[in-house]
């Protein structure tokens, strides 16, 4: 590349590429920045706790 410097024999058509690729790249972050700026709540369920199951197999005594 720097055999061709200054010479006018280079393609611009890399650079322009190179160019797009960063105003893609650039757009990109923005649009996923915006997206994540204000997320949903989470919501959380209470799970069930396992003792107020029935107990089938105890005999009561009265």
């Amino acid at each position: 590349a720097y055999d061709i410097a200054g010479k006018g024999v280079a393609c611009e058509d890399s650079f322009r590429q190179a160019i797009y690729v960063a105003i893609d790249v650039f757009r990109n972050r923005q649009r996923e920045k915006v997206a994540r700026a204000n997320p949903l709540r989470k919501q959380y369920y209470e799970k069930r706790d396992d003792s107020d199951k029935l107990k089938l197999d105890t005999v009561d005594e009265d």
